[in-house]
């Protein structure tokens, strides 16, 4: 509420001026699925006269934890081909679908064969965003670490032993 003292004042010398109706507040708000988009929204009328803008779309955010994990069981699977499609423009150049299913081999040789994964930590740098996944290998354990670009796309991934730190 705002006020402004004048004459033919109230008690305490002050006069109503224009009182704002929290209702016009929350007819502004929307609500964004996750993984998704809003396309169109219906603007509100918060009072007679007063339009809330309809809402903008914006692209929902990726998910790079949940990326590098079905990254992961891609891997796993052996669906190499999967994996490799995913690749960006840089990176399909110097790696194909053979290349990582030979680079998952010979991990699994000196690691052991997979048996499970912890919980995925996106971890911060300036090369990405960078996804590790701790695995549970049958000899010793390892980290699966991915990058991935704003779109989504792999820029970057790495079958390492534990403790490498992140660039």
């Amino acid at each position: 509420m705002f006020s402004l003292p004048g004459k033919n004042m109230a008690r305490g010398g002050m006069r109503l001026l224009l009182m704002v109706a929290p209702a016009a507040l929350l007819a502004s708000q929307a609500v964004l699925p996750i993984g998704g988009f809003v396309t169109s929204a219906t603007p509100a009328r918060a009072a007679e006269g007063l339009a809330v803008p309809a809402a903008v779309t914006l692209p929902a955010r990726p998910d790079y934890e949940r990326l590098a994990v079905a990254t992961l069981d891609e891997v796993t699977r052996g669906d190499f081909a999967a994996v490799s499609a995913r690749f960006d423009e840089a990176l399909r150049g110097q790696a194909s679908a053979e290349f990582l299913a030979k680079s998952w081999n010979d991990y699994e040789k000196a690691f052991g064969p997979f048996e499970s994964h912890g919980d995925p930590k996106q971890v911060a740098s300036g090369n990405g965003n960078v996804v590790d996944v701790p695995l549970h290998m049958a000899k010793r354990p390892g980290d699966f670490r991915v990058t991935f670009n704003t779109h989504g796309q792999i820029v970057g991934l790495f079958f390492l032993r534990t403790g490498v730190p992140v660039p």
